[in-house]
C-alpha cells in the first residue's frame, strides 16, 4: 500500500535514479525499490527525499522495524514532513505499538494534509480504537551454517601437570581430555520467534533456538543445545515490560542430557527519546546435571542488572552498556560452594559500508566462591574477560555472511580453572521474516 498518494516526484541525485524508485513504489513493487535504494543508504542518509522513499519501500515490503528507524531520521531533519509522519504511524501500527502510532497519526492530522492523506489517517485511528482490529501475529526465524577453529575446545588449562596441596604438593599428570585441545569444527543453528498481540498493549511470545557444534577430530567435545522461551509483553507509551519462562538442555559428547535448566526472566525498558533507552533486567535459573557423577554441580543462579542503549543519529549505529550482579547457590555440595557474581559489559554496532556493519562486544566478570576447595585448600576466585569482534555483510536480502573472532581469558587461583580460548568462525545466515 502506498501511503497518501504523496510520493514526491524526484529527479536523479548523485547517479541514483530516485524517480525510478518512486515509480516502482507507485506500481506496487516496493521490494524492488528497496533493493535499488538500500545500497546507497550509507552515503545518502540525511537526504530527506531519499530517506523517505527508502523508508516507504521498507515499510511496504514488510520491514516495519527498519522503516521506523529511517522515517524517524526524516522527521529529525524535517518535523513537518507529513507523509513521513503518517508512514511512521503505519510502521508503529504494524509493530504493535498502538500508542506511538496514534501519536504520529494525530500529529500528522494537525499538519492539514490533503484529503487522501486525511482519509488514511482516519482509517488507522479507527483501527487502533477497535479492539478486534489488531496487528497480525509476527513470525520470524533464521538458519545458520558455519565453520571455525577453536584453540581450546574443551575449555581447559594448558598445564598437563599440576600440584595438589592436599596430597602434600604431589605433582599429578592430567588426562589429555582435561588439557587444552585445539580443533576445527562445523556449526549449525536454527531458531524462530512468534509474537501475537492480544490487545493494544499486551502481546504473548514464544521462541526456540537450536545450536550444535561438531569437532573434526575430538567428537567427545561436540555439543548440541536447545533453548526455549514463552511469555508476555506489555508496551504503552515509553514503557515496555516483558517476562516469562525459559528452559534449556545442553548435551555434550553424545551424553543424553548433560545439563538442563529452567527458570524465569524479566526485562523493563524505558525510552527517553528516539535515541536512548534504559533497561532493567533479571533472571532466576535452576541448572541441573542428571548424571549421578555430575549431580554435585547443581546450582541455582540469580542475576539482575541495569543497562543503557543509545542509537546514533544515522539510525544504524548503536552502543549498549550494562552492569550486573548476582549469585549461584549450590544445592548439592558443589566442591567450590556458592558463588557471588559481578560484571560489566559493553557492546556496539556501526555501519562502515553500504552493506557492511562492524560489531563488537566485551566484558569483565568476577566470581568469588564461598567454600574452600578440598583438593587445593583455597577459596576459588575467578576473573574472566572476553571480547568478540566481527563483521556483518548483507550481500543479498535476508542473507548475512559473518566472520567473527572471540577471545576469552579466565584467571583463577586454582590452576585447573585457569584457561584461555580463541575462536575464529565464518557463518552464513538466512533470515525469514
Amino acid at each position: 500500500m502506498v501511503s497518501l498518494g504523496l510520493v514526491p516526484s524526484i529527479a536523479k541525485a548523485d547517479g541514483l535514479d530516485l524517480e525510478l524508485a518512486r515509480n516502482l513504489i507507485v506500481e506496487g513493487k516496493s521490494a524492488e525499490a528497496y533493493a535499488l535504494l538500500e545500497p546507497y543508504e550509507f552515503e545518502q542518509a540525511g537526504n530527506t527525499k531519499f530517506d523517505y522513499l527508502l523508508g516507504l519501500a521498507a515499510l511496504n515490503s514488510g520491514q516495519a522495524g527498519k522503516a521506523s528507524l529511517i522515517l524517524e531520521r526524516v522527521l529529525a531533519v524535517d518535523p513537518l514532513y507529513a507523509a513521513a509522519r503518517v508512514d511512521l504511524g503505519r510502521a508503529y501500527y504494524l509493530l504493535g505499538d498502538s500508542e506511538r502510532a496514534r501519536a504520529e497519526f494525530t500529529r500528522a492530522q494537525a499538519l492539514n494534509p490533503p484529503p487522501p492523506a486525511l482519509t488514511t489517517i482516519r482509517q488507522y485511528l479507527r483501527a487502533i480504537e477497535t479492539p478486534d482490529n489488531k496487528p497480525p501475529t509476527r513470525l520470524s526465524g533464521y538458519f545458520d551454517a558455519g565453520t571455525g577453529y577453536n584453540n581450546n575446545v574443551n575449555t581447559s588449562t594448558s598445564q598437563n601437570q599440576i600440584t595438589v596441596p592436599v596430597l602434600l604438593n604431589t605433582q599429578l599428570s592430567l588426562n589429555s581430555a582435561n588439557v587444552k585441545t585445539a580443533d576445527s569444527y562445523l556449526g549449525l543453528a536454527a531458531g524462530g520467534n512468534a509474537i501475537h498481540p492480544i490487545s493494544t498493549d499486551w502481546s504473548v511470545y514464544a521462541g526456540v533456538d537450536l545450536h550444535s557444534r561438531n569437532d573434526m577430530k575430538y567428537s567427545n567435545f561436540d555439543y548440541i543445545s536447545l533453548d526455549g522461551r514463552v511469555g508476555a509483553s506489555f508496551e504503552k507509551n515509553a514503557e515496555q515490560f516483558q517476562g516469562g519462562l525459559v528452559a534449556g538442555q545442553f548435551d555434550q559428547g553424545g551424553t543424553t542430557v548433560n545439563r538442563n535448566s529452567n527458570g524465569l526472566n524479566a526485562e523493563w525498558r524505558h525510552t527517553y527519546n528516539g535515541a536512548n533507552q534504559v533497561v532493567l533486567f533479571g533472571q532466576y535459573i535452576r541448572y541441573r546435571y542428571p548424571a549421578p557423577t555430575l549431580a554435585s554441580n547443581n546450582f541455582n543462579q540469580t542475576i539482575a542488572g541495569l543497562g543503557w542503549m543509545h542509537i546514533f543519529a544515522d539510525g544504524r549505529s548503536t552502543v549498549f552498556s550494562s552492569f550486573f550482579g548476582g549469585n549461584e547457590r549450590d544445592t548439592n555440595l558443589r566442591i567450590d560452594g556458592g558463588k557471588s557474581i559481578q560484571g560489566v559489559r559493553l557492546s556496539g554496532q556501526a555501519t562502515i559500508g553500504e552493506r557492511l556493519d562492524l560489531f563488537a562486544s566485551g566484558g569483565v566478570q568476577w566470581g568469588k566462591y564461598n567454600r574452600t576447595n578440598s583438593a587445593f585448600l583455597v577459596i576459588r576466585d575467578d576473573h574472566q574477560t572476553d571480547l568478540t569482534v566481527g563483521l556483518t555483510y548483507r550481500y543479498a536480502p535476508n542473507w548475512i555472511l559473518r566472520p567473527q573472532i572471540s577471545l576469552i581469558q579466565n584467571q583463577s587461583n586454582i590452576i585447573v580453572n585457569r584457561y584461555g580460548q580463541a575462536d575464529f568462525s565464518l557463518t552464513l545466515r538466512r533470515e525469514f521474516k
